[in-house]
């Protein structure tokens, strides 16, 4: 059993920074030489881990880091317009929130319009670091840096990421008018292509496009797979993604999902399926790169408990 005073040594040192040194005269005068002198001591409840140092240090206190994204991004069509996905960045905000209180470090990638002030408010607020993003390109820039900065014992990837950006925007009478021109000289298909591909008609996306244009269109493109690069930036951290369908039967959730998790070399997939959002149900099925596990997480609290479990 701990004594009153080491525990409130573990406590006080938890609300720091992510690695602490003491000296040895003054952790042993609150700690027992037991405590010091075993190789390396953990206390569960408060993901801290103890560890001796070279001959004549101090003795390290190391958190467990924990990195999680959340909330949509969004992608600018021009200055004020954009295309975004459906997220309120509550389920990522939850789980700081659980891993923050059982005394993690957490660094949380999100779009800057979540609002996180109860976080910003909580006692261990000084073990969280929250990284503001817009953009797909913003979040895996965020990403890659943190890989160089921090190791991280879990990553989950909680994001609702969008799958296409706008790459320019043009109106349809312009357009044609563009192909018409080549219409003898064109070959083939591809000809027509190429000018569709790269026209001189496109809009100037830098300032706000006039609401008055009837025929807009935008020419959309896919954003860069986050969930493809995690395995390459955090080889050796516990990787939990997401994968989200509608409608589908339950085989066919689990199937895409077990294929995402394969190809990305994640650790676990949370699939669920959009239906059964819409009608109230939570339940996020966890899929391995041998199918479904028969594990299904309703809550942020679950998410947590199965997470800390796997870091045991």
């Amino acid at each position: 059993m701990l004594e009153k005073a080491e525990l409130t040594l573990i406590i006080m040192l938890s609300k720091t920074k992510k690695v602490i040194t003491t000296h040895l005269i003054v952790l042993c005068s609150v700690a027992s030489r037991k405590l010091f002198y075993s190789i390396a001591w953990r206390v569960g409840t408060l993901s801290l881990q103890f560890v001796p140092p070279a001959e004549g240090g101090g003795m390290e206190i190391i958190m467990k880091n924990i990195l999680i994204t959340g909330g949509p991004t969004n992608e600018y069509i021009d200055e004020v317009m954009k295309i975004t996905n459906m997220s309120t960045g509550s389920l990522s905000t939850n789980l700081a929130m659980r891993f923050l209180e059982a005394g993690y470090s957490v660094t949380l990638v999100l779009n800057r319009s979540i609002n996180t002030e109860k976080l910003l408010n909580m006692e261990q607020s000084s073990n969280l670091e929250i990284i503001p993003v817009e953009t797909t390109a913003d979040m895996l820039e965020a990403i890659e840096a943190c890989s160089k900065d921090t190791h991280y014992d879990a990553l989950i990837h909680a994001a609702a990421v969008g799958d296409f950006t706008s790459e320019f925007s043009f109106l349809l009478e312009d357009m044609a008018a563009e192909l018409f021109a080549i219409k003898d000289s064109a070959k083939s298909a591809e000809d027509f292509l190429k000018v569709m591909e790269n026209p001189k008609c496109r809009l100037d996306d830098s300032s706000k496009i006039s609401s008055y244009q009837k025929n807009l269109t935008v020419k959309l493109g896919l954003t860069p797979k986050i969930i493809a690069r995690l395995k390459e930036c955090y080889p050796d951290t516990l990787l939990i993604g997401c994968k989200l369908l509608e409608n589908v039967p339950k085989e066919e959730l689990y199937s895409v999902a077990q294929k995402l998790c394969s190809k990305n070399n994640m650790d676990y997939i949370m699939a669920n399926d959009l239906a059964d959002l819409r009608d109230g149900k939570m339940a996020r099925h966890i899929v391995t790169k041998d199918g479904y596990t028969g594990i299904s997480l309703d809550t942020p609290q679950d998410i947590f408990e199965f997470v800390e479990e796997k870091l045991k």
